[in-house]
């Protein structure tokens, strides 16, 4: 993903789903060489302040924009386009979040959605995700069998027949 943003040359990018920070540091670590930020979603305040802690230590806390609440009302409240998305939280809530980002996603655009094969617990919510995203005529969408499975999906709005 940090390569994928870099690449891009992404500016906003958007986590939904912070949890402990781990690719936080990724990702921000990426918007600092593309001169972006990262807005990043949590539920958890505990989590929250355990990512910001290790932000400030790799000092890169000035490239993210940490946001607590639930995650569909943080999306419905975001007024910035974006870049990228790194979609990794609980998975029955990947649809719903995706509907909120979609609409707010530039041409070319990445979205990333985490753990579309394991656990086997969620492959019902990740099939359903796949299958929305795929069904989405401004989306190009594919699963890399790596890690726990990751769709990787580029938003096709707005581009040229070249750029697709």
């Amino acid at each position: 993903m940090n390569l994928l943003i870099k690449e891009a040359e992404s500016k906003v990018i958007l986590e939904v789903g912070t949890s402990y920070g781990y690719s936080t540091l990724w990702l921000a670590e990426a918007a600092r060489e593309t001169q972006g930020r990262v807005i990043t979603l949590e539920l958890h305040a505990g989590k929250q302040q355990y990512a910001r802690e290790r932000m400030q230590r790799a000092g890169l806390a000035d490239f993210v924009d940490f946001r607590l609440g639930d995650a569909t009302q943080s999306l419905a409240d975001l007024e910035t386009p974006v870049d990228f998305v790194l979609l990794d939280l609980w998975k029955d809530l990947y649809v719903p979040c995706f509907k909120l980002f979609h609409p707010k996603l530039n041409p070319g655009a990445i979205v990333v959605a985490d753990n579309m094969l394991f656990p086997e617990s969620s492959r019902t919510h990740a099939s359903a995700y796949r299958q929305h995203v795929r069904s989405q005529a401004d989306m190009q969408s594919m699963l890399l069998p790596v890690g726990s499975g990751l769709e990787v999906s580029r938003c096709t709005r707005g581009l040229s027949a070249v750029e697709v």
